[in-house]
């Protein structure tokens, strides 16, 4: 009978914490439901990107990635003029936030990834970047100089953040057609 209530109450547990039920018993996985980030692209003659941290709670963005591999329109950064993109080549530069870019991956011409990494990026802020971003269609929308909110659908990004007791929480999200990743983690996404 014991043995059953035991079964029992950890079956309970998993359905609680959807499955996360690692945290209950003293793991380290966060149940972030209120993690929240969104990136957004923008093309203007230097390509912007808004990463804005939406959480609730005490989640500040650690690390965010942008990847652009699966993109509808096959992007690709263009970082050097006379490179591999169409033209208007511009390299990685912050533009402006209110928290600190601790560090940026390089980013060659041609590449289809970015990491960043913050500090003080808590719920509330945002960041912007401008990089130049190519497609590389035949037949693109505006040239492949020019991207359209529906050729970076399909890219993705994903996000590490943390609390500031040292609990860590993962979200990942695809590029919809409007330009924008809504990044969501936990059992809440």
């Amino acid at each position: 009978m014991i043995r059953h209530f035991g079964i029992g109450l950890f079956c309970a547990a998993v359905a609680l914490f959807g499955g996360n039920a690692s945290s209950l018993f003293g793991g380290n996985a966060a149940w972030a439901c209120g993690a929240w980030v969104e990136v957004a692209f923008f093309e203007t003659d230097g390509d912007i990107f808004e990463i804005s941290n939406k959480s609730q709670g005490p989640w500040a963005v650690e690390e965010l990635t942008i990847r652009l591999g699966g993109s509808r329109g096959r992007l690709i950064f263009d970082t050097e003029a006379g490179g591999l993109g169409a033209s208007m080549a511009q390299s990685f530069e912050a533009v402006e936030g209110a928290v600190a870019l601790v560090a940026a991956s390089p980013v060659g011409d041609g590449a289809e990834t970015i990491r960043l990494r913050f500090s003080g990026f808590a719920p509330g802020r945002r960041f912007e970047f401008v990089i130049d971003v190519d497609d590389r269609l035949e037949n693109s929308d505006y040239g492949q100089a020019v991207v359209s909110g529906d050729e970076i659908e399909g890219a993705d990004a994903s996000v590490v953040l943390v609390t500031e007791n040292g609990r860590t929480a993962n979200a990942r999200g695809r590029f919809g057609p409007d330009g924008r990743a809504r990044l969501k983690g936990g059992a809440c996404a």
